[in-house]
């Protein structure tokens, strides 16, 4: 709010507006607002491609390893 020069307890409510919009097959990477989300979705894409290399068990459960020191 302060980097759109906004006041604080003023603004009730914000609502994007889409205009041309295209289908998301179409674009080269969808936008997202949730950091936490995109994180997992690219931790999850590099754990496939380690599996797809290694194989299928290569990358199992924290709590079944154990403890290194």
């Amino acid at each position: 709010m302060d980097a759109a020069g906004l006041q604080h307890g003023r603004l009730t409510g914000l609502a994007p507006k889409g205009q041309a919009l295209v289908d998301a097959g179409e674009v080269a990477q969808q936008i997202s607002l949730d950091t936490a989300r995109e994180a997992r979705l690219v931790a999850e894409a590099a754990v496939d491609r380690v599996r797809d290399k290694y194989g299928p068990d290569v990358i199992g459960h924290a709590a079944a390893f154990r403890r290194a020191s």
